[in-house]
């Protein structure tokens, strides 16, 4: 049983937190965090806001794992406040007690000033129910959806109140629209074509799982492994795995394959290039239940869906949306034989579900403009009164 003078005493410190909150005065700070860090939606915002000037007026601070790392970028007015383990830290409760505005997009903060503004961006659009694992980030004041059409659905699985909501588009998603790069020095291989395979969350070294019991769909041994890969390099495509970064993949990794690698974030910082920058340079996209799908629709390229353990994941976790048509964008891939036929299909440029695809991508994103990142920081520009 709890104990109920603790249970007293965490909900008066609550109240005087909250009723102090009225008082406090705001400094000009704008708090930022991603995960990983410097990273997706929130990094998007930070570099128009750094484009517009506002760190000359205010002081930007970022939230990370180790304000110690080197590859941390050094600008003007900019620095980084350290994520402790478990619980905030003195420094991190002052940043709290005095932030303008809170721009964040995954680990959910809790505000310590009523007059600060908390804009949260999210990460994606949910295809599977996160209800059950996702812990809400209900002290928002508004939550970023990608389209006016998912607004509803990003609410309700965020756990945030839908006239918080608003559908802009996400700022990450610009890139997809622009210009693509050359991977072929990022590898140091011949190939003609590059796939890359974002795999959703399904393991954790053995001991967290989702409703499936697979840790790598498809490639399921290391004999698998080797016959796709043969299968890749006889078509001449590359396929670049990244896999979540909790995932246990290491007995394929160990490999070391010619046509499969495996890549996780340090290879963005390495090679000085965003996630979604490397994704929309690539020629076709693998995944399966991650709202990267999404995202990928504004590439205009094809995208195959694994689907190995679709019945698992209807009944653990189930999905937020009617997944049959809203993945109907995407080729379904159950088995190795189907796999490689998607690889030969994109080695011959063959594109099956373009017009489909492109159905999709209209209802889930707001806007494929590139202008997703000067919207959304317009709006908290506006609100926060910046």
């Amino acid at each position: 049983m709890k104990n109920p003078f603790k249970i007293i005493l965490k909900k008066s410190v609550s109240v005087v937190r909250y009723f102090k909150g009225f008082f406090m005065p705001v400094k000009n700070i704008i708090l930022f965090e991603s995960q990983p860090d410097f990273s997706d939606n929130t990094v998007a915002v930070f570099n128009e806001m750094l484009k517009r000037g506002l760190n000359e007026k205010y002081e930007f601070i970022w939230w990370v794992k180790d304000k110690s790392d080197k590859r941390l970028p050094q600008i003007k007015n900019v620095r980084y406040v350290e994520k402790p383990a478990n619980r905030y830290t003195a420094e991190f409760v002052k940043v709290l007690m005095s932030a303008k505005c809170i721009v964040g997009c995954n680990k959910p903060i809790s505000k310590y000033n009523n007059k600060t503004k908390y804009f949260y961006l999210m990460h994606g659009t949910p295809i599977k129910s996160v209800k059950s694992y996702y812990s809400p980030c209900k002290r928002a004041d508004y939550c970023i959806a990608q389209s006016e059409y998912v607004r509803s659905l990003s609410a309700s699985e965020m756990g945030i109140s839908e006239r918080k909501t608003v559908g802009l588009g996400y700022p990450r998603n610009d890139v997809l629209t622009i210009a693509k790069k050359d991977l072929h020095n990022y590898f140091k291989k011949d190939f003609d074509k590059i796939i890359v395979w974002y795999p959703t969350f399904r393991q954790t070294l053995g001991k967290v799982t989702t409703g499936s019991s697979i840790s790598l769909p498809v490639i399921h041994d290391e004999s698998a492994a080797i016959r796709l890969n043969e299968s890749a390099k006889k078509r001449k495509v590359l396929l670049v795995l990244k896999p979540h970064f909790a995932q246990d993949v290491s007995r394929i990794k160990d490999l070391k394959l010619s046509n499969i690698v495996f890549i996780n974030d340090d290879f963005f910082t390495e090679h000085k290039i965003s996630s979604y920058e490397f994704v929309g340079s690539c020629d076709a996209l693998l995944t399966d239940y991650s709202s990267v799908y999404y995202d990928y629709t504004l590439c205009d390229k094809p995208i195959g869906l694994i689907w190995e353990d679709i019945d698992e994941y209807r009944k653990d976790p189930g999905f937020a949306v009617d997944i049959d048509f809203m993945c109907s964008g995407g080729e379904k891939i159950y088995s190795e034989k189907e796999l490689e036929e998607f690889i030969e299909r994109i080695a011959c440029g063959v594109d099956v579900l373009k017009d489909k695809r492109r159905e999709i991508k209209n209802l889930v994103n707001f806007s494929d403009d590139g202008m997703n990142a000067k919207r959304v920081t317009d709006f908290i520009v506006e609100k926060a009164a910046l």
